[in-house]
């Protein structure tokens, strides 16, 4: 009985600790005296911050979103790029903002409308997330913006001859 006891209490501390249900302690020193005790809790509320933050990013890309349906474009392409640039966001987080970045340059809606960063953004996408859900859409994407950056083209050298 002791031994089906012990293996319970084990199986369960194993998947506590492989689901992070219990907090990683191995990275920091104990520490050794009560002095050093505030360093240690800075480093258990660092870790407790990011989580945090990457909660944060998600509201804010729902916000943008809404944001997008209302034409307010600016706000949220400022939004979406900050979300990508910060990498103390999660990479799923920081790949979906650089997705709607890249779309919300492309919408015909957006009255500054740019296929040129779009199609870059797209790009950049599949460079830094090569596995990402997206990639799919952006490769389809990345392939009809060249057709229509060729035709713009194409337009405006008829127009200046």
């Amino acid at each position: 009985m002791k031994l089906f006891t012990m293996f319970i209490c084990c199986f369960v501390l194993f998947s506590c600790t492989k689901n992070k249900l219990v907090k990683d302690f191995e990275t920091q020193e104990v520490p050794e005296s009560a002095a050093e005790i505030h360093e240690f809790q800075l480093v258990a509320e660092e870790n407790e911050d990011d989580q945090l933050r990457q909660k944060d990013a998600h509201g804010q890309i729902v916000i943008s979103d809404h944001l997008v349906k209302l034409d307010d474009f600016q706000k949220a392409i400022i939004t979406y790029k900050e979300i990508y640039e910060d990498e103390n966001y999660k990479d799923k987080q920081r790949e979906e903002a650089l997705f709607k970045l890249a779309a919300a340059h492309e919408c015909i809606l957006n009255d500054n409308i740019d296929l040129d960063k779009s199609l870059y953004y797209y790009q950049l996408l599949i460079a830094e997330f090569p596995a990402s859900k997206y990639r799919l859409d952006a490769f389809q994407r990345i392939g009809s913006l060249r057709i229509k950056i060729e035709d713009r083209n194409m337009n405006q050298n008829k127009t200046t001859e």
